[in-house]
């Protein structure tokens, strides 16, 4: 496929925004048409790149033709490599399928504001595809900026609600801080090195990186970690997942937290990894601590959203402690649950969504009975909980099992940790179900809207997809997780893409048995306490441990930009003194 043909997903949906507003003034439908178009063309032009590049084969094209001069670079590339290719398909298609739920739901909204609905989503599902794509420090910088301007305007989409517009402030302050973290790096970096695109970045580290070059390490890790909402960078993500409509929760949740973790993958395993630093004990700290109270957060919540965002944090959490790791098979579990993450995430979100939209309840306390009111709801959020909860054959068991082969021998106290935070995440999720769908309720609700058909084929895709991916774990692996971890392994071959436009990467497959009798243990022991935990939590005050963290969680910007200015100044001080 002709590698100049890269930016054409990017441009696609942005056209599709441009027009998005116009069409309104024929019909309050034709918005969504245009941008099912968009997204759907975006897709199909992502997918015939796939043969090729999950082969080994990288592609890079420089736009307008503008090619490195003496081995410098400074014009936009783009690369189709495995690991960018998988999360830019996930955009298109999951985004594709969200939009086709945004008519159900949202479909009584008026021409004008479906114009900008459309417009809005399909800008930041265009930044999320370029970053996907992008081989520059800079442009992975503009698409953080305008994922977030899109995303704010999505945020506080009902202005007549006085939370949504408190959520937007929050997620403005702090997602700014943390585009003002970016952007320092990269001026750092270039005004260090005269470099901003990744692979001659990481020729330049290459036994080279000197003070400022970690200053930026950890301005770009407090930076991207924020987007992605680990903690302690994390206070915006709760609030506006709560406050957005449901197929905007879902699209947050399940596709733009994971533009984080994709940049920091991206920058720890392909820019950074030629230069021994401490950031992998880092990642080992920061991921197992946003695994377990993220999940021990989602365990105390009330509001149905909330809890799904916090079990956000908690997975997270989980993926970036994967690439803490560092080995084949962590950072192939990295991919599969990353993958995976947007799956049952999205289904779990909509779901929530169509609850709220029909009862127009969203506390759990308020709830009850819901398994005989909406029983297809009541399928899609089981099945969602199950592939999340690990649950075998569905696609959770398979990428945790990976993540956990990896930290079982080399890193024990990240294995307990991810284990607890499973417990605590089946807990969650199961009171959550019990709660809304299967406890007793004395009183009536009033006639139900019926699930929509837009709703319903969401439902179904996305609860194919994570049976799919759970029982096709061989064809997972070998066709993308793998090649995906490869190239984020083999820095040359990424440089090579980056720089010269093409290169081939030799793809190996870890060891993995599906029915391990240890992970089978495992999954087993993990849905067993955690089940056990939440009949316990039901019947119990809540603890204390978990009233600490939420007395943390005090709802004050300041505070919450505090413990990002306390995070980037201690992973700062860790790298620089090589702790």
């Amino acid at each position: 496929m002709d590698p100049a043909l890269l930016p054409l997903p990017v441009v696609l949906p942005i056209g599709g925004a441009v027009l998005a507003p116009l069409l309104s003034r024929l019909s309050p439908r034709a918005p969504m048409v245009v941008s099912l178009l968009a997204l759907g063309g975006a897709s199909a032009i992502l997918l015939t790149f796939a043969t090729d590049v999950y082969a080994g084969q990288l592609q890079g094209h420089a736009v307008g033709h503008v090619g490195p001069v003496d081995g410098a670079q400074l014009g936009i590339t783009v690369t189709a490599e495995p690991f960018g290719l998988t999360y830019a398909l996930l955009t298109a298609t999951i985004g594709t399928l969200l939009l086709l739920y945004s008519l159900s739901e949202l479909g009584g909204l008026g021409a004008h504001e479906a114009g900008w609905y459309a417009c809005l989503a399909q800008l930041l599902l265009a930044a999320m595809i370029g970053t996907a794509l992008t081989a520059d420090l800079l442009n992975l910088f503009v698409w953080f900026e305008v994922a977030a301007l899109a995303s704010y305007g999505l945020a506080g989409f009902f202005l007549e609600r006085p939370w949504a517009l408190e959520a937007t402030f929050k997620m403005m302050v702090l997602t700014n801080l943390a585009g003002f973290f970016v952007f320092v790096a990269t001026a750092l970096l270039y005004s260090r090195h005269g470099a901003l695109n990744l692979g001659q970045l990481q020729h330049a580290l290459t036994g080279n990186a000197g003070r400022a070059d970690l200053v930026a390490l950890a301005l770009l890790l407090a930076g991207f970690g924020t987007k992605a909402g680990l903690m302690p960078f994390h206070g915006w993500l709760a609030d506006a997942h709560s406050a957005a409509p449901g197929p905007v929760s879902a699209m947050f949740s399940g596709l733009m937290v994971n533009l984080g973790v994709v940049a920091i993958a991206r920058v720890a395993l392909d820019v950074y990894a030629v230069h021994r630093t401490a950031l992998p004990g880092i990642l080992l700290v920061l991921g197992p601590l946003s695994a377990i109270a993220g999940a021990a957060l989602a365990l105390g919540q009330d509001d149905l959203k909330r809890l799904l965002a916090y079990d956000t944090v908690s997975q997270m959490g989980v993926l970036l402690t994967a690439v803490g790791a560092g080995s084949l098979t962590a950072v192939t579990g990295f991919v599969y649950h990353l993958v995976d993450h947007a799956l049952f995430k999205t289904l779990l979100f909509l779901c929530a969504g169509a609850i709220v939209h029909a009862t127009g309840m969203t506390r759990l306390s308020q709830m009850g009975g819901l398994a005989r009111h909406r029983p297809l709801t009541t399928a899609a959020f089981l099945l969602g909980t199950a592939s999340i909860a690990g649950v075998p054959p569905l696609n959770g068991y398979a990428s945790l099992g990976l993540i956990h082969d990896a930290l079982r021998s080399d890193h024990p106290a990240a294995f307990v940790a991810v284990l607890l935070a499973q417990v605590l995440t089946v807990a969650a999720l199961g009171r959550a179900t019990y709660l809304a769908f299967f406890r007793r309720r004395d009183d009536e609700y009033d006639p139900l809207e019926r699930t929509r058909p837009g709703a319903l084929v969401a439902f179904g895709v996305l609860a194919v997809g994570c049976v799919a991916f759970g029982v096709l774990p061989r064809v997972v692996v070998n066709h993308v997780a793998a090649p995906a971890a490869a190239v984020l392994l083999d820095q040359n071959a990424y440089a090579a893409a980056a720089l010269a436009g093409h290169a081939t990467v030799t793809v190996t497959t870890p060891a993995f048995q599906y029915f391990a009798p240890e992970e089978l243990l495992i999954a087993i022991g993990c849905i067993v306490a955690g089940v056990l935990l939440c009949g316990w939590y039901v019947r119990r005050p809540e603890p204390r441990s978990i009233t600490f963290l939420r007395r943390l969680h005090t709802g004050s910007v300041n505070d919450y930009a505090a413990y990002s200015i306390a995070g980037l100044l201690t992973c700062a001080a860790v790298l620089l003194t090589g702790g």
